[in-house]
């Protein structure tokens, strides 16, 4: 019988050394790991020339303001002198989604009653930011993402979450950042709610949806919803780098190891995204991941 030890070097399933695996790529990205670098020493022009180079591009514009967003949130020095002598449609939006990412941090893992308070205390000032930043970028929809992770956080109700819905959608149907987040909001109104919403965005919001769930309902992957989900993408001839990792759970779940090792070739060295970034090491859950994949593709044999 096999070592399954010694047999289940992913190098031997052709897939990358693990030492080449990462989880972020300045280098892809060039004009916005110089406007994180400067952020950082209190220069704020080079994020002012990255975000308005992604107008119009909303996809691209929502992971530059998250990128952003999170320097912000960790030193503001660069957004108040923005503030004080150009402030403009981009800071407006990016403010908005900073305040958001303070909020969180405040919350952090506790719910004592104080975290809880400052937390929405923060919220309702990222939604006047929010608001703020609609008014002065009415054809933009990530001032309507930010209010999408507001609703979330101050459990709107679901007649003020549509009218938010509304308007971001009206701006840009296929936001995936929004649509991604708006699944939060319906898991807290319930989980079948939070599935119809899913299924109705399509397979890749479905398997988003159940690793969302599995902690709360351990057999979600194997129902009939995420196992035509799976197939569906499966079909398809080009994913996305999430869709990949999403489908590595959910064929992990079914014992389907030896796609699991297709997708992980697919990926190559590419721990950046979802749902690896969701843990609190990225790259070693990928790591982990994959070495027993292959460990259990191996003992198949």
């Amino acid at each position: 019988m096999l070592d399954p030890n010694r047999h289940a070097d992913p190098e031997r399933w052709g897939l990358v050394p693990d030492a080449h695996v990462r989880d972020f790529f300045p280098e892809e990205d060039p004009v916005l790991a110089r406007a994180i670098a400067a952020a950082s020493r209190g220069r704020w022009r080079p994020a002012a020339d990255a975000m308005r180079d992604t107008r119009g591009d909303w996809d691209r514009r929502a992971r530059v303001t998250l990128a952003l967003a999170r320097e912000g949130a960790r030193t503001d020095e660069w957004l108040i002198s923005w503030r004080d002598e150009q402030p403009d449609e981009d800071l407006a939006v990016l403010d908005a989604a900073a305040w958001v990412l303070v909020a969180k941090a405040i919350l952090g893992e506790s719910d004592e009653q104080d975290h809880v308070d400052g937390f929405h205390r923060v919220l309702r000032r990222a939604e006047r930011a929010a608001r703020h930043a609609a008014e002065l970028a009415p054809q933009d929809p990530t001032p309507w993402w930010t209010l999408v992770q507001i609703a979330c956080g101050l459990s709107f109700d679901q007649a003020r979450f549509a009218e938010i819905w509304h308007g971001l959608r009206c701006r840009a149907p296929r936001h995936r950042a929004a649509h991604e987040d708006a699944l939060e909001y319906w898991a807290g109104q319930s989980s079948d709610v939070m599935l119809d919403f899913a299924a109705n965005a399509g397979p890749a919001l479905v398997l988003r949806a159940a690793f969302l769930l599995e902690d709360d309902d351990p057999v979600i992957w194997r129902t009939d919803l995420v196992t035509d989900a799976v197939e569906r993408l499966l079909a398809e001839d080009e994913l996305s780098n999430d869709d990949r990792g999403h489908l590595v759970l959910a064929l992990y779940d079914h014992n389907r190891f030896t796609e699991v090792i297709d997708q992980f070739r697919a990926l190559g060295n590419r721990a950046d995204g979802a749902p690896w970034s969701r843990f609190e090491d990225p790259k070693g859950t990928f790591l982990e991941y994959r070495v027993n994949a292959c460990r259990k593709a191996k003992l198949k044999l």
